[in-house]
């Protein structure tokens, strides 16, 4: 138990230094925050070129100052962090209340502890007390052995039978010691096992938590390789985007493939979850087979003191056993002559002498072992005084605490008034509240250590409790040992006065008997003093053996202690294992994340495929419409020339107005294509301006192609109009009712009028006059025309840049 006290000594002074960093941190946050609170960006750098950590402070402002500059980027982001904030200090409101109740309990606890030692050193006092009245009736014995030298002759028989039961109490007690120690070497070799299999457990324990690295970094690999698919996959994306209707069979098998990819990690991410469950379990099962390893521990050294507590009393039963041997052989001897009885007084007084010499020696082990409890007591007082030293500084820090409380209360109340400011300062809050939970972690590390020592003191305090206990009981041994020797002298008085009046009788015979009894008193003396020696000796060896005890008791220590370390480093391992499978957990998370991302793009990108289906549809069908209106056109100028030949009376004067009106069309015609080029230059430019701000530079380049490639579509006349007729056909039945009912109009419309204006100038005379209203009547019809042709391009448009404003939402 010294050894333990000496071992919590040192660590004081480390706790003391570790707490007084804590508190310059805690008192250098206060001032940040509130040069944070009260300015903005210029302020607060002032304010840290005057702290004593300005130069750091105006690197990391500097570092994030492009970032703090946009605060219009995030304005939604501003409520969130503060209510982070707010919630942050709850928690540490509640840690402090907690450390609060703890401190209380702390303090009631060494109040106790207090109130303990104040007893334990009264029993100390009224132990020296019963001592020094132990010493005082050594000397009244002393005193009455020399009477009670010629009393003792009648109380041998006496103790012959006392010494015959005393010799059978202590077989009986003999037996029972062996029994006990046949137990205790049961119970050694059953923790000796139980040992064996802790062994072998944590064998398998270290392979499972081989395994699990070993599944950590192959799902480390199998993600950096996801990741580099999918930097693949948003390259194939790329290129999926400029080649949409022919990759579309190859996007759908990357997308399958990605899914398969995805349900591979999360098995694996199954799998490693199992591994890190069975990891959990083991580690239980480790933390119960070190509790009961220590509850053996605990029982292996009650065992052992028992069995060196054991043996002691079989050496003592031994010893006595054999002085009553000697006592027996007196006693036959004093029997047989009253000459050889004088003798055998003789040693018995001397045997009374060394009973007394014995007690003597047990009241200096006695006073030994109080020197011991005060010095201990002593230790422990010391220990108390760096614990309330401790509980001191525990206080002082939760002042601290409570004033960074306040100072957070109103950076919260700042914080809330200038929320315009908050964006500027969010980082660094974020920043003190990750050290104020560091320092919470660590105040809450201080306070376990703290109870720690307690517990320690309080096992010291137990031991004490016990060796007090042990000395209560031996003091009343020497007690019950007095009150014997006193009734023994009573009794020797009682014989003496007997012998008195034998002695008177039996003066002149024994005379000459007491000259050969000095001198065989001389020679006991020197045999006392042989039998002095022979106890120093004893009493050297038992010093002996007392210190190996010691070194065993530390090397078991020593053993505890390194237990303890692998201990702790599993633990650290299994800590940094579980941080790495979050971290891989996260690594899936975001790959799931992303893949989630392209399959959302590879829909988007499918959705614009249809619509750009739906537009190219659109617009062959418009093609055709206006390929039917064209050859309409010409079977209606074949009619016009079959007309032209049946009235060959007015050819001259017709054909005159029928070239210039044909000419008039050709150019109307001629001024709709370029009206249409203007329309399609329109469309080409709105799409290529929409995609600037969606893809880049490549789509730009094939949206363009695209759309030439179409415009030039409309125009070719003679090439393209069958392959647009079957295409049409095939793709447009049912998308194109509309846009057919509309040419339909048109058509018959313009029949009509054309119909119209050839029966007007058949009647009209003046040739010249029908001639300019036919052309007029021609134009506005082209007009009426162009303007249907462009509002169906214009819903189109229309179309196009709503399709792209939902894409890029």
């Amino acid at each position: 138990m010294s050894s333990k006290s000496k071992s919590s000594l040192p660590e004081s002074p480390t706790s003391k230094a570790s707490v007084a960093p804590r508190v310059s941190r805690i008192s250098r946050v206060p001032t940040r925050s509130e040069a944070d609170s009260s300015s903005p960006l210029q302020k607060y750098r002032l304010s840290n070129d005057r702290s004593p950590s300005s130069i750091n402070s105006k690197l990391a402002i500097d570092r994030r100052s492009p970032k703090i500059t946009s605060p219009a980027d995030k304005p939604a982001a501003r409520p969130v962090k503060a209510s982070d904030l707010q919630s942050q200090l709850l928690l540490v409101q509640e840690d402090l209340k907690k450390a609060k109740v703890k401190i209380v309990l702390i303090e009631k606890e060494k109040g106790k502890a207090l109130d303990a030692l104040k007893a334990k050193q009264k029993l100390a006092e009224r132990a020296n007390e019963k001592l020094m009245d132990a010493l005082r009736a050594q000397k009244r014995a002393e005193e009455s052995s020399e009477i009670e030298k010629f009393r003792v002759v009648e109380m041998e028989q006496a103790g012959l039978e006392a010494t015959q039961k005393k010799e059978e109490e202590w077989k009986r007690d003999l037996e029972a010691v062996r029994n006990q120690h046949a137990l205790d070497l049961a119970a050694l070799l059953s923790t000796t096992q139980e040992l064996q299999k802790a062994q072998l457990d944590l064998a398998m324990a270290c392979d499972a938590k081989n395994r699990a690295l070993i599944h950590a970094d192959e799902a480390a690999k199998i993600a950096e390789i996801h990741a580099e698919k999918v930097k693949i996959l948003s390259a194939e994306l790329s290129r999926m985007k400029a080649a949409l209707p022919d990759s579309k069979v190859e996007a759908e098998a990357e997308a399958d493939e990605n899914e398969k990819m995805v349900l591979q990690l999360r098995e694996e991410a199954d799998s490693l979850k199992e591994e890190l469950g069975k990891a959990k379990a083991f580690e239980a099962k480790l933390l119960e087979k070190e509790a009961s390893v220590e509850q053996l521990n605990i029982e292996l050294e009650a065992a052992r003191m028992a069995e060196s507590y054991a043996c002691s009393l079989a050496q003592e039963w031994k010893n006595r056993v054999e002085e009553l041997e000697v006592q027996v052989a007196e006693a036959n001897k004093l029997e047989r002559s009253a000459s050889e009885s004088l003798h055998s007084i003789m040693r018995q007084l001397e045997h009374k002498n060394g009973l007394l010499q014995d007690a003597e020696s047990e009241t200096a082990l006695l006073k030994e072992k109080v020197n011991l409890l005060e010095k201990m007591i002593e230790r422990q007082k010391d220990d108390l005084q760096s614990l309330e030293h401790q509980l001191g500084l525990l206080r002082e820090e939760r002042s601290e605490m409570a004033e960074m409380v306040k100072l957070l209360k109103g950076e919260l109340k700042t914080t809330e008034e200038e929320k315009l400011s908050a964006l500027n300062n969010e980082k660094l809050a974020a920043s003190r509240v990750e050290s104020l939970s560091e320092e919470k972690n660590r105040l809450v590390n201080d306070l376990k250590s703290v109870e720690e020592e307690e517990e320690k003191n309080k096992k010291a305090m137990e031991s004490l409790a016990s060796d007090l206990r042990e000395a209560s009981a031996e003091a009343r041994d020497t007690k019950e040992k007095l009150l014997h020797i006193q009734v023994e002298h009573e009794t020797c008085e009682d014989q003496m006065e007997n012998l008195r009046l034998v002695l008177e009788a039996t003066n002149g015979k024994y005379e000459t008997v007491l000259g050969e009894a000095r001198h065989e008193v001389d020679l006991l003396t020197a045999a006392t003093e042989q039998s002095k020696n022979e106890y120093e000796n004893a009493k050297g060896e038992w010093q002996k053996k007392e210190l190996h005890l010691v070194d065993c008791l530390t090397q078991l220590e020593a053993r505890n202690s390194a237990m303890k370390r692998e201990k702790d480093q599993l633990v650290n391992l299994l800590k940094k294992r579980e941080d790495e499978a979050g971290s891989a957990r996260e690594e899936e998370s975001r790959l799931t994340h992303n893949l989630i991302k392209v399959e959302v793009d590879v829909i988007c990108l499918q959705n614009s495929l249809g619509e750009a289906k739906a537009e190219a549809v659109n617009l062959r069908g418009c093609l055709l419409d206006k390929e039917n209106e064209q050859r309409k056109l010409l079977q209606e100028k074949e009619g016009l020339q079959t007309k032209e030949a049946a009235s060959k009376e007015k050819i001259k004067e017709l054909s005159k107005l029928l070239d210039e009106a044909i000419s008039r069309s050709q150019h109307v015609e001629n001024g709709d294509l370029t009206d249409m080029e203007k329309e399609s230059d329109l469309l080409q430019k709105v799409v290529v301006c929409s995609e600037e701000n969606e893809h880049g530079g490549e789509d730009k380049h094939k949206m363009e192609v695209s759309l030439q490639e179409e415009s030039t579509a409309v125009y070719n006349e003679d090439v393209q109009v069958d392959k647009l007729t079957k295409i049409s056909s095939v793709n447009a039945k049912g998308e194109d009712r509309t846009n057919g009912k509309e040419a339909d109009t048109v058509e018959a419309e313009h029949k009509m009028r054309r119909s119209s204006m050839v029966e007007k100038e058949a009647e009209k005379e003046p040739f010249e006059d029908g001639a300019d209203s036919k052309a007029d009547g021609g134009a506005a019809i082209t007009r009426q025309q162009s303007q249907k042709k462009k509002k169906p391009l214009l819903q189109k448009l229309g179309s196009v840049l709503k399709g792209r404003a939902s894409n890029t939402k």
